[in-house]
């Protein structure tokens, strides 16, 4: 192997590794949505996206217009790209859901307990996805 063969294999080999190193990481795709209960925006809701194929699940509690916008880290918003069983739980009564506008103290909704049972299966793509959530269906 000639001097040149060997520097152009250094660097490619160097390009593999460093691209391979940075920003991976499992496909995401942007959700947002309304729940809405009985025809009523539903807010202070617990919204979970569980992935049907294993993985972590993201999350996210809708405003007082019932409007959220799944989490699935710290730092991603989200829900991994696939089949999903969407579900609803009322949030915890004296949850500090730091909104940015001080805090503010969640009182338990009183979601009927066939909503909170009911999964709806959900498909997330790339990109943004609208995704809805309306009990009873």
């Amino acid at each position: 192997m000639t001097r040149s063969s060997f520097l152009l294999a250094t660097v490619v080999l160097a390009m593999l590794f460093v691209s391979g190193c940075g920003g991976g990481g499992p496909e995401l795709g942007r959700v947002s949505g309304t729940v809405t209960i009985d025809g009523k925006p539903a807010a202070n809701v617990k919204v979970s996206f569980t992935p049907v194929d294993g993985g972590r699940s993201s999350m996210a509690t809708t405003d007082a217009n019932g409007q959220y916008e799944l989490a699935f880290s710290t730092t991603e918003k989200g829900a991994l790209v696939g089949s999903h069983d969407a579900g609803i739980l009322p949030a915890e009564p004296g949850v500090d859901v730091g909104t940015g506008s001080g805090s503010e103290m969640l009182v338990d909704t009183s979601i009927p307990q066939k909503y909170v049972d009911a999964k709806k299966k959900v498909e997330v793509k790339a990109g943004s996805n609208t995704i809805d959530l309306t009990y009873p269906e």
